[in-house]
């Protein structure tokens, strides 16, 4: 063995564990950190100022006197899978980072000030009123989790108080308890599309990012819903078929950004002294909010191929409920994939045992001609001729493939049930592999991959090289990959391996050197 070999195996053994000490001490200390910060109250509640109201699914603070909604809390979403965590906050404030988030409703021409009706009020709802606009206000929670019921009155001449409206209003910056760091949420983990999308008859989901919005955005449309969307959870105005909306997005002003609606006409009658307001603050759950709304899906990003992902999605939901365990789920879908696309597969195969079965000629007629390259070249495709094989005839099999899994890569990243969903030691598949068990067994599986398939004709020695060092690398990056994501990886590329094991031996080129 060269004694660089040997040194540069030492140094790479060397990184590799001094990685494993400091992204294992780093983790912790950013669990523990993201878990303190969430965990502290943003708000005193003193039934003077702030009021909460609260069932299984949500927690939630009301500030009296504007009658705002100033957070959200999922109570069986933890910020991190720590038992006792009082939930992940979507709508919330945070004196680090100035960031704050929030909904309102009420009357274009009135200024409420309400203050606390505590006979009618409860844990389950709160009633706010203002004696001297003559207006009440309703918070309570409605039949279906996550939905939260908003009803604005005003008991005199409703004509002067202007158009019913609902918003939600946000600062700039990153979204509360959303893992950010490379360590603590992966690199690919947090990449998904942040924004405000408006459903529409027009469109059935239009996205703008809030760096972008420069000028006021109006779409007039009947029901649709408007939203801030985030990874996994995002807070939505769900709107009705009874009413007209003007969804409207503001630009920045004193450090805010709004989203929402004004209620420009109704089924119901002419005028109306009260409108109740659907705000959906929850998990991004497909299933769940296709009930709720038309497209309201959409805003689970899942790439350039949406309309692949979401009926694996679909199927992936039903083997779950027989399966009840979500890594196990992934293993199974990821094998039907495969043996799914086996009649492609095999087509490419096939023509790689061919280039394998002829390399050592290959590799011959190279030498031979390694000073005539245009020779080389003529003497290479009459041998491939000769023996049927085309080193392009793999391509195009594996690029109707592509698109199927490249959309759920995607769609795993964004599925909000794998959070904190566990495999054997795995206690969290949306999180990096602690143990990097899947990063090392992919670099394996790649180097056995390498071995089987012949060096491409032709290849720069240096650039062959390079090709060696390929599964170092992908395992290096895979350390920062989501557990779920390097999980598929694994499965697809062993079932992969397997498959072409079968067919090369098939075809007589296994033990072809």
């Amino acid at each position: 063995m060269n004694i660089r070999t040997v040194y540069f195996a030492l140094a790479l053994g060397l990184s590799v564990a001094l990685l494993f000490e400091w992204t294992s001490e780093k983790r912790q200390e950013a669990v523990e950190d993201n878990l303190i910060k969430a965990e502290t109250p943003s708000f005193n509640i003193d039934g003077e100022k702030y009021i909460a109201l609260e069932n299984d699914d949500l927690y939630v603070v009301v500030e009296i006197e504007r009658g705002k909604i100033v957070e959200t809390r999922l109570k069986k979403h933890t910020v991190e899978n720590v038992e006792g965590s009082s939930g992940y906050r979507v709508l919330g404030e945070s004196s680090e980072t100035a960031f704050m988030y929030y909904f309102a409703s009420g009357f274009t021409k009135k200024q409420a000030s309400y203050v606390l009706n505590t006979t009618q009020s409860n844990t389950s709802r709160v009633v706010l009123t203002d004696s001297k606009n003559s207006l009440t206000k309703t918070i309570s929670f409605m039949d279906r989790p996550y939905e939260i019921s908003v009803l604005d009155e005003v008991v005199d001449s409703p004509s002067s108080a202007g158009k019913p409206y609902a918003s939600l209003f946000r600062t700039e910056g990153r979204a509360l308890d959303l893992k950010r760091g490379y360590l603590e949420g992966g690199m690919m983990n947090n990449s998904s599309y942040e924004g405000v999308a408006i459903s529409s008859e027009a469109d059935p989901y239009e996205t703008y990012r809030l760096r972008k919005i420069d000028n006021e955005i109006d779409v007039l449309s009947r029901s649709g819903w408007i939203a801030f969307v985030q990874k996994y959870f995002f807070a939505a105005i769900l709107g009705s078929e009874d009413y007209i909306y003007n969804y409207q997005i503001d630009p920045k002003q004193d450090g805010r950004f709004s989203m929402g609606y004004t209620v420009e006409s109704s089924n119901l009658g002419p005028s109306s002294n009260k409108h109740e307001h659907r705000l959906f603050v929850g998990p991004k759950i497909r299933k769940d909010l296709m009930e709720r709304a038309d497209n309201l899906e959409l805003s689970i990003d899942m790439g350039w191929f949406w309309f692949l992902a979401q009926p694996m999605v679909y199927v992936m939901d039903l083997l779950n409920g027989y399966i009840n365990n979500w890594g196990i789920t992934i293993i199974v879908f990821t094998v039907l994939i495969k043996l799914l696309f086996w009649p492609v597969t095999a087509k490419s195969f096939r023509s790689m045992a061919s280039l394998r079965k002829i390399s050592p000629e290959l590799t011959e007629l190279r030498e031979r001609y390694k000073d005539d390259r245009q020779k080389q070249g003529t003497e290479t495709m009459k041998l491939m001729k000769k023996h049927g094989a085309n080193p392009l005839g793999g391509c195009l099999p594996l690029l109707i493939q592509m698109p199927f899994f490249i959309g759920f890569f995607f769609a795993l990243r964004e599925m909000v049930e794998l959070r904190h969903s566990s495999l054997g030691f795995w206690a969290d598949l949306s999180a990096p592999d602690p143990y990097f068990v899947l990063p090392a067994l992919f670099a394996v599986l790649m180097v056995l991959t390498q071995r089987l398939n012949p060096q491409a004709v032709g290849m720069d020695p240096t650039q062959a090289k390079v090709m060696k060092f390929m599964p170092v690398m992908f395992s290096l990056l895979f350390v920062f990959f989501p557990a779920a994501l390097c999980l598929y990886t694994v499965v697809n590329t062993g079932v992969q391996l397997a498959q072409q094991s079968y067919l090369y031996k098939q075809q007589g080129a296994l033990n072809t050197e």
